[in-house]
């Protein structure tokens, strides 16, 4: 049996009204619903079920822009495409092994999309999973409310699979608190990794430790004994196609 975890508010960044419309988008582009102005509690069983997935990308605080963004559209790193396929090929087994990823590269390389996706495949399949970026989590951490600091701790400990986007220091507090976020992240790998749960990251820092400065750089390079380091190589395709 699954047991569900209590989802943090304070990780949520998804709008709703723009959830919604995304929601709306599906029966209008339906040769069948669109029409006819149908609802969705009497649409047809394709967009029910491509409802359904979009419901739970939101719940999984996937960013709205990749929900309709597909590995079948990236034209990237091969190496990417190649570690990609063999994450999804057999999610039960990724999750199985508590695979710990972290991909460096520059902006707009496929990071964030190649982890997005990983993350539709295994909603897709059941699994709770929660997309991230470091700024929500020092956020929270450094100035969220007491119950919802434990309850975004217990959660980025839980979830079965997380993705934490933009790990480098922009966001990081200052020296006086770095130290003390660097142990509760140290410490959320630490048991994320004792558990085997899967955990991907994304860098734009070539060398992620060295990126860190202070008191949290010993903790991050613990952290990092942890990961498998992809590098990331190709253009940028933010200013182009726009799939980075």
């Amino acid at each position: 049996m699954t047991l569900l975890i209590s989802r943090s508010e304070a990780l949520k960044t998804i709008p709703p009204r723009k959830a919604a419309v995304a929601l709306e988008r599906t029966l209008k582009g339906c040769e069948q619903c669109g029409p006819n102005g149908v609802k969705l509690d009497y649409a047809c069983d394709r967009c029910r079920v491509r409802n359904e997935a979009l419901k739970r990308y939101a719940a999984s605080n996937i960013p709205i822009r990749y929900w309709d963004l597909e590995m079948s559209d990236f034209h990237g790193d091969e190496v990417l495409l190649d570690r990609y396929k063999g994450i999804v090929s057999d999610l039960h087994a990724t999750y199985d092994d508590g695979a710990c990823i972290c991909f460096a590269g520059h902006h707009g390389v496929g990071k964030t999309m190649t982890c997005t996706n990983i993350l539709k495949r295994a909603v897709e399949k059941g699994y709770q999973c929660l997309y991230v970026t470091l700024s929500d989590v020092v956020s929270n951490a450094v100035s969220g409310p007491l119950d919802q600091k434990f309850k975004a701790r217990k959660e980025l400990i839980m979830v079965d699979f997380l993705v934490i986007d933009e790990f480098d220091p922009r966001y990081m507090p200052t020296d006086a608190s770095s130290d003390l976020f660097g142990r509760q992240m140290e410490d959320i790998f630490r048991k994320r990794s004792e558990n085997k749960l899967p955990l991907f990251m994304c860098t734009n820092s070539p060398n992620v430790v060295d990126s860190f400065q202070g008191p949290i750089k010993d903790s991050i390079k613990s952290l990092m004994n942890y990961a498998t380091i992809v590098t990331v190589v190709g253009k940028d395709f933010r200013a182009g196609e726009r799939l980075g």
